[in-house]
């Protein structure tokens, strides 16, 4: 059911929380033309970055928000993630120079209130989006066909909250909490947390140097695994600031190791002083690994560090956020707008959480690494990794449930699961990424003339129930269809004996198949939604 003049809620979606993964889940929302209302509690937007990175799917995500294009600027591509020890031998390398499916640089540094900008102004486009600010959830009441939110007014006071005695009351027919580790949402709708093992303090400083083009002797992004100190070390954070992390050793405080002085006592080693750089940021962090158990109770949905909590490591706390409201708006929207039963909003959880298991493990695992103290563990983890006897770090998670087309063994069959390409592509006079070309959403590339797809008329009718859009890719001038200008589309579905591709929303690939299989592949969606759908029209 939609909000609106024929129904009783405010809004379609009420969300808690206005960090940059509430911004992307509103701006999603917002383009598929739902009501949603975005309460934060304070008054604008945070002012100092926490998130440091992004990678080339959270980047295409941002495409899809309508934000990437004006962030682009902003963001530093960085091509290597390298473990140093004490003796600054090189003992892990992560190549971060490799092209990716999603048409993005591999990975980038930022800082936040960039990205904000960006997805506040994409937030601002979709006039079914509207934010507010210095609001405070205090109450939430459950009912079977929605959600009443109580909300209390005020501003900031030396940093800290104060409400001003104004309320109001809004209704949604969902709720989303974004509102990070310590969600009132979560808290509200009794979902607990697993606790995956990890847990150290450490020191994050932000610097911005006068000269923005200052040379620092520090790698783009490193760790340096001294058990005297581990320390992160981020040159570019964006294209202003740099980033150190320092881990705080037994009998330190936090009061202690944020004092102006002991800061600056630290960056000293990198020849950094205040006559060239001033300090926006000092404060200690608690890195922790939490999982929510699910993520969806009856109309309350989690994401975020509502959802999970995972150690820098990997840098993808804000990342997995990204893939949470990415996988939750097609969703939503279906239900939303009478396609499909609420059930459906429960493979959000069977599909994120095993996959944002996975990350917050490896993110966990090489905190291990880094953060070792005692120098025989210490020098002994060094000459592992020296030696080669360390295997290297898992490949990145795919999707394995949920919605996807499967063998007779009941795994995911060929690439689904995994993410589709984005090529840069070519129609009737311009040229660019696919998403920008074409649209996004639901999308079945194939290298065959739409004509030649062996699809009845029931098949195209669920085609169309889900708006898929048909994408006929070709190396030649066909007329009418995108041209693959380099090839890579064309290849990859080569590599995977494949003609087409079905495309979901939050671009993993539903499944790929020849020709012939055509109706077999979108057969396989159908009977996978049909237990969601109200009905399939003839």
């Amino acid at each position: 059911m939609t909000a609106g003049p024929g129904t009783p809620w405010d809004y379609d979606v009420v969300q808690i929380g206005c960090g940059p993964v509430g911004q992307a889940m509103a701006a999603l929302l917002g383009r598929y033309g739902h009501r949603v209302g975005v309460f934060e509690r304070w008054p604008a937007p945070y002012p100092l970055p926490r998130a440091g990175h992004l990678d080339h799917e959270t980047m295409r995500i941002l495409q899809s928000a309508g934000a990437a294009h004006d962030f682009e600027p902003y963001a530093i591509p960085v091509h290597d993630y390298d473990w140093f020890n004490a003796d600054g031998e090189l003992l892990l390398h992560l190549d971060w120079s490799r092209p990716t499916p999603s048409g993005w640089k591999s990975d980038y540094l930022m800082f936040q209130p960039d990205l904000q900008d960006a997805l506040l102004a994409a937030v601002r486009r979709r006039p079914s989006a509207e934010l507010h600010w210095g609001w405070h959830a205090t109450g939430f009441t459950w009912y079977d066909d929605h959600v009443e939110v109580a909300l209390a007014h005020g501003t900031s006071v030396d940093g800290v909250w104060r409400p001003d005695g104004v309320t109001r009351t809004v209704t949604a027919a969902w709720l989303i909490g974004a509102d990070g580790a310590n969600s009132a949402v979560r808290e509200a709708a009794g979902l607990d947390r697993e606790d995956l093992g990890f847990e150290e303090d450490w020191l994050v400083v932000d610097i911005e140097p006068d000269d923005p083009g200052l040379r620092i002797d520090m790698p783009e992004a490193a760790q340096l695994c001294d058990p005297a100190r581990p320390v992160s070390l981020f040159r570019w954070l964006g294209r202003a600031h740099s980033r150190w992390e320092f881990m705080l050793l037994p009998g330190e405080s936090a009061e202690e190791m944020t004092e102006e002085a002991r800061c600056w006592e630290l960056l000293s080693r990198w020849k950094i002083t205040p006559a060239e750089a001033t300090l926006i940021r000092r404060t200690v962090y608690t890195f922790r690994s939490l999982l929510a158990r699910s993520w969806r109770h009856g109309r309350a949905l989690l994401i975020g560090d509502a959802a999970h909590l995972m150690p820098p490591f990997m840098g993808q706390g804000m990342c997995a956020g990204l893939r949470d409201a990415a996988n939750l708006a097609w969703k939503l929207d279906l239900v939303l707008s009478g396609r499909s039963d609420a059930s459906l909003l429960d493979t959000y959880t069977a599909e994120r959480r095993p996959h944002a298991r996975s990350v917050t493990t490896m993110s966990r695992e090489l905190g291990r690494v880094v953060c070792l103290t005692d120098p025989a563990r210490a020098a002994a983890r060094d000459r592992a990794y020296l030696a080669g006897d360390v295997p290297p770090p898992p490949p990145f998670p795919v999707l394995t449930g949920g919605l996807l087309h499967r063998g007779a063994d009941g795994a995911p069959a060929g690439p689904a699961g995994t993410l589709g390409v984005q090529p840069r592509v070519h129609r009737q006079g311009y040229t660019g990424l696919l998403d920008d070309v074409v649209g996004d959403g639901w999308t079945l590339m194939t290298t065959l003339p739409p004509d030649r797809l062996p699809l009845d008329a029931e098949q195209y009718a669920f085609l169309r129930l889900l708006n898929v859009r048909i994408v006929h890719l070709t190396r030649a001038g066909v007329p009418g269809a995108v041209i693959d200008l380099d090839g890579d589309a064309t290849r990859w579905l080569t590599a995977h004996e494949a003609e087409l591709a079905l495309v979901r929303p939050d671009f993993y690939v539903f499944g790929a198949a020849r020709g012939e299989e055509a109706g077999g592949l979108v057969d396989s969606l159908r009977d996978q939604l049909r237990a969601y759908l109200p009905e399939t029209p003839a």
